[in-house]
């Protein structure tokens, strides 16, 4: 079966799924993408699926940015690919045009994405369901969303598909094995950073207005009034860096709260996750969520459910993780501590946090609902021809 997909761009974590899913038996597989900073260059040599140039353009008009790639109708009218999947972003002035040209040209089109706007748009939210609709079929990063399509959006349940949003924990693991082997040297790293594995929180991402790590910043001064010896670990680099760390003077919290930059190499992040107790991500969580879970930690983040991404499926509150009140860093507070205070608890939630990125939140998984869509597109296919 070939396949196409269209992307804006091929980021590092999805090429694990494109690897997989080129590697099956009986799928060929090609994935369009338009280039920038962040494109994998190269990644057609020695690989399971052919990487294709395929720009995207994007003009502003207003207040609303449309974005346009050619190559997703390209794919669709060439003839080349028995399924092609595109991006689910009604943004794409291309998009619609590349699904009736495949009712004409009888190529299922699948539509891959989020499913919703946690910034609920009106006419947005109408227009991509009106693309839904009319595509072959939808696959979706979480089934409380394909749920609520089918509920509330009238989506025809046998054309909703999940593929849970994963990342490749294998290098996590390599990163564990490696410093678990140099206990030395982790705790002489510990030592150095004056970090107590019992006491310390961690976050990592991109330092951005929407993740609210100033509401972190806040609740870590009131944590340390509890806990003296409380380390907050902050790995990433952003426009709000600067407004984060005069906060934290402001509170006078000195050197325990550590601005660690950017880490890319997971090598040079595990020793830092291997000395903290639990992770906190005050909003907008996504893949985030994964990374932390990789390393037995906790996550603490906001009730508020609507705020995050697909991957906030993934946290059980009590189980993995813990859920405070929305803006209430007094609330924050208290779920740091209760982490700190209870190590039957926190060892509970490690074990279960670890079991959700090895069992449930996999790559395999994730390639299996692609699987499952490409079968309902062979068999459109096959009706389509049938007539």
């Amino acid at each position: 079966m070939r396949v196409a997909i269209c992307q804006p761009r091929v980021a590092k974590y999805r090429v694990p799924v494109f690897e997989r899913l080129g590697g099956i038996p009986g799928i060929e597989l090609s994935v369009f993408a338009g280039k920038s900073s962040n494109v994998l260059e190269g990644v057609e040599s020695g690989a399971n699926f052919r990487f294709v140039p395929a720009p995207v353009i994007n003009r502003r008009m207003g207040p609303v940015e449309y974005r346009y790639q050619a190559a997703q109708i390209q794919v669709v009218k060439s003839g080349r690919f028995d399924a092609v999947i595109l991006p689910w972003d009604s943004h794409y002035l291309s998009l619609g045009p590349a699904i009736l040209a495949g009712r004409l040209c009888g190529v299922p089109v699948l539509l891959w994405g989020h499913g919703y706007s946690k910034k609920g748009m009106g006419f947005r939210d109408s227009l991509r369901n009106f693309y839904g609709k009319r595509a072959n079929a939808v696959l979706l990063y979480s089934q409380t969303v394909a749920q609520r399509l089918v509920r509330e959006s009238r989506f025809q349940g046998e054309r909703v598909f999940v593929a849970q949003n994963a990342i490749d924990q294998a290098p996590i693991q390599a990163a564990r094995d490696t410093w678990s082997r140099e206990t030395a040297r982790l705790a002489s790293f510990r030592r150095e950073h004056e970090l107590d594995p019992q006491f310390t929180v961690a976050f990592v991402s991109r330092l951005l207005p929407d993740n609210r790590i100033e509401l972190l910043v806040e609740a870590f001064a009131l944590v340390r009034r509890e806990q003296p010896n409380a380390k907050l670990v902050i790995i990433g680099d952003g426009p709000c860096r600067r407004d984060l760390e005069s906060l934290a003077l402001r509170l006078h919290l000195g050197n325990s709260v550590i601005f660690a930059g950017a880490i890319f190499d997971e090598n040079n992040i595990a020793p830092w996750l291997l000395s903290s107790t639990v992770f906190v991500y005050p909003r907008n969580i996504g893949l985030s969520l994964m990374h932390a879970f990789g390393y037995g930690l906790p996550v603490i983040t906001s009730d508020n459910l609507a705020s995050h991404n697909p991957e906030i499926e993934a946290l059980v509150a009590g189980e993995n993780g813990l859920l405070y009140e929305d803006g209430n860093v007094e609330d924050m507070a208290r779920k740091i501590l209760t982490v700190f205070r209870i190590p039957n608890l926190r060892a509970s939630m490690a074990e279960k946090a670890l079991r959700q990125v090895h069992e449930v939140y996999t790559v395999e998984r994730m390639v299996d609902g692609f699987l499952e869509i490409l079968d309902f597109a062979k068999h459109c296919r096959k009706k389509k021809n049938e007539i």
